[in-house]
């Protein structure tokens, strides 16, 4: 296998991740529930890519705006493209990261993370507090994303994808 190959297959997988990812917030009002760390609610908001072809034959479709209509987004995603980068809110413990993610990598940009700490300026560690705060914040977020991702490979990898999963998803689009 190629290194095109290869991120095609990465690519593909991710697309499929959040395509899932989107059709189990919409039916489930958001909330995803994950044995370990515990539900989080996961939202769409404000931006949605989908593609589908590649190199010269690539279409996509953007989706964005305050007051996101995901409409325009089903109809392509109906028509066969697939969900390649999304902007998303997670609220988890209490704290609401946002945040843009891509299917070739699951590379998450654009991070809003919650502020934890109240620290004052003046103190001579409140920098190195702050760093280490949003460390621990941005370490959180990555535990939950990878829990959504392991989640998600648990059912595309069992007999429950193609018998109930494929079935729910189809029948979600055309509601819709």
């Amino acid at each position: 296998m190629d290194m095109v190959d290869l991120i095609q297959e990465k690519r593909f997988l991710g697309q499929e991740f959040l395509t899932w990812l989107w059709f189990q917030s919409d039916v489930n009002s958001g909330l995803v529930d994950l044995k370990d760390p515990g539900p989080v609610e996961v939202w769409f908001e404000e931006r949605i890519m989908l593609e589908s072809g590649s190199g010269n034959a690539l279409q996509t479709v953007t989706c964005q705006g305050k007051d996101l209509d995901l409409a325009e987004a089903r109809t392509a995603l109906r028509e066969g493209k697939r969900v390649s980068q999304a902007k998303i809110k997670l609220t988890a413990d209490g704290n609401d990261w946002r945040f843009s993610i891509k299917a070739d990598g699951l590379d998450l940009s654009s991070v809003k993370a919650p502020k934890t700490l109240d620290m004052d300026e003046e103190e001579p560690d409140s920098l190195a507090g702050r760093l280490l705060d949003r460390l621990a914040v941005m370490r959180e977020l990555t535990r939950f994303v990878d829990a959504l991702f392991a989640r998600f490979l648990s059912i595309r990898l069992s007999e429950e994808w193609q018998d109930e999963e494929i079935p729910r998803i189809r029948k979600w689009l055309k509601e819709n």
